[in-house]
């Protein structure tokens, strides 16, 4: 069945147009013509979707949910608040998804980008969530766009991985400190954090010479706690029992396999005070 039967696109109530259309198709024939509506309706969508991701990131660069509010005239408690209303998903993962696209079109210089728009809307949110780390680095998106039409998802995610050297999501063994790395960053209350949370793993890596995420980890840790115990002692003016309760504080706030005393910190998600690792740990 040809996609010129159907006229979706031109509609601006669709449900009408689809009743329309589809109450002249009855039995095997009514099949393909649901087929049809289906890929209409996404070519409706989609492309809606993509821009959306473009003009999220500017409000995430701009920092506009501060200045907004919602549709009973509150303001947003966070970041993370505005981007559930505004972008209808139910985790940070997913906005961090959608920003990394709209990231990697802002990159696009404005005469190609309505161009690489289409073609990402063209292959689907999903699988531009894979390739747009590929097409950021690169800017090949021509090459990745073409991949994403051809492979599955599982293919294309390999692709990029082995593109920029990175191990697959979801397959182990993951490289050493990995999984401590994505807790923290899962562990963040909104993009800001995440981000801040990158560029320190981006920066220990250079001035530790590691790539361990947990050798990053102590090492930024052994660094600050010199200059807290520094500052602690001037605000305990040499009492050596405000010292220790100092000292103690910042202890309960490190996950309890990094804490001698055992004792559990109510700082921390559940998941930083189990010993060892568990299969609930967030992947």
């Amino acid at each position: 069945m040809s996609a010129d039967w159907c006229w979706l696109t031109s509609e601006v109530d669709a449900g009408l147009a689809v009743v329309r259309f589809l109450a002249d198709f009855t039995g095997p024939d009514r099949a393909e013509a649901v087929h049809l509506v289906l890929k209409q309706l996404r070519q409706r969508t989609e492309p809606d979707r993509v821009l959306a991701c473009e003009l999220a990131w500017e409000a995430h660069t701009g920092g506009y949910w501060s200045q907004l509010r919602d549709d009973d005239q509150h303001p947003y408690e966070s970041e993370e608040t505005y981007f559930r209303d505004v972008l209808g998903v139910a985790s940070w993962r997913t906005a961090y998804k959608r920003l990394a696209i709209g990231r990697m079109l802002t990159a696009i210089a404005e005469a190609e980008r309505a161009l690489v728009r289409a073609a990402v809307a063209e292959v689907g949110l999903a699988k531009a969530t894979i390739i747009a780390p590929a097409i950021e680095r690169s800017g090949a998106w021509q090459a990745w766009v073409q991949l994403a039409r051809r492979m599955p998802a599982v293919t294309l995610q390999l692709r990029v991985s082995e593109a920029l050297q990175a191990s697959p999501r979801g397959r182990e063994p993951s490289p050493p400190g990995e999984r401590f790395r994505r807790s923290v960053l899962s562990a963040m209350p909104d993009i800001e954090a995440m981000e801040l949370v990158e560029r320190f793993f981006e920066l220990g890596e250079r001035v530790v010479g590691t790539d361990h995420p947990v050798g990053i980890f102590l090492a930024g840790c052994r660094e600050c706690l010199a200059d807290w115990e520094a500052h602690a002692g001037a605000q305990s003016r040499g009492n050596p029992i405000a010292r220790r309760a100092t000292v103690q504080g910042a202890t309960a706030a490190l996950p309890t396999w990094a804490n001698t005393s055992g004792e559990t910190s109510a700082c921390l998600p559940t998941w930083a005070n189990r010993v060892g690792n568990s299969a609930d740990d967030p992947a």
